[in-house]
């Protein structure tokens, strides 16, 4: 019965998310193109573990604030935004659903809902379920946001060929910079977690207002 718990109170928000965000786009994406977002950002937690594995001792036991500083952004960040977007790109970037520059944030933030599913299954199996209300609101959003603000930019990489993928790189290094100093501000508890609250919020207001201005256009932003 714990392990069913565990299971439900890690994926439902995540799904629940994904719900929400879907509603703000003014032209909907097809339930099974989300899912299957959804399922890669899942599977991407795998490829993200890799590229941190090697630095588990020193991302548990940081030595000084500036490695601590350089793991959240070089490491966390680059790692867990890049296995998102990669998501993306194999599971819809190719499809003919993703013709929209607001899709690139849909999907993204899909993608990005699903990673927060695992990582949240796998804090809870291992920190208890206590853990599950503070991350099922604020850790999937952070996740969900960050990924969104890649996706703008990997929405106009679609849309405008002839930039190449190159034109996703601004949307990649923010999307890690933001969840890099999310992470930082956690960790270092230099500041009161409230920061790390008023950062994910910030984020959420710039994306949400991103999908309804360009929801249902085909244009650049």
């Amino acid at each position: 019965m714990r392990g069913l718990a565990v299971f439900i109170v890690s994926l439902v928000p995540g799904l629940l998310w994904l719900w929400f965000f879907a509603r703000q786009d003014r032209r909907r994406e097809p339930l099974s193109a989300l899912l299957l977002a959804f399922f890669a950002g899942m599977i991407a937690v795998a490829p993200a573990a890799l590229v941190e594995f090697p630095f588990r001792e020193l991302i548990a036991t940081p030595p000084n604030l500036f490695v601590r500083f350089l793991l959240a952004f070089l490491v966390i960040g680059a790692a867990e935004e890049g296995a998102k977007l990669l998501a993306v790109y194999f599971a819809v970037f190719r499809s003919r659903e993703f013709d929209e520059v607001v899709d690139g944030i849909i999907y993204a933030v899909a993608a990005s809902l699903g990673f927060a599913a695992v990582e949240n299954l796998l804090y809870a199996a291992a920190f208890g379920i206590g853990t599950a209300p503070a991350r099922a609101v604020v850790t999937t959003l952070a996740h969900a946001s960050f990924g969104g603000v890649a996706g703008l930019y990997l929405g106009i990489a679609k849309l405008y060929p002839g930039r190449g993928l190159l034109a996703a790189l601004p949307g990649f290094a923010a999307a890690a910079g933001l969840h890099g100093l999310y992470d930082f501000l956690i960790m270092a508890k230099l500041v009161h977690p409230a920061a790390a609250v008023a950062l994910v919020y910030v984020t959420y207001r710039f994306v949400s207002g991103r999908i309804r201005e360009v929801g249902g256009k085909a244009g650049a932003p």
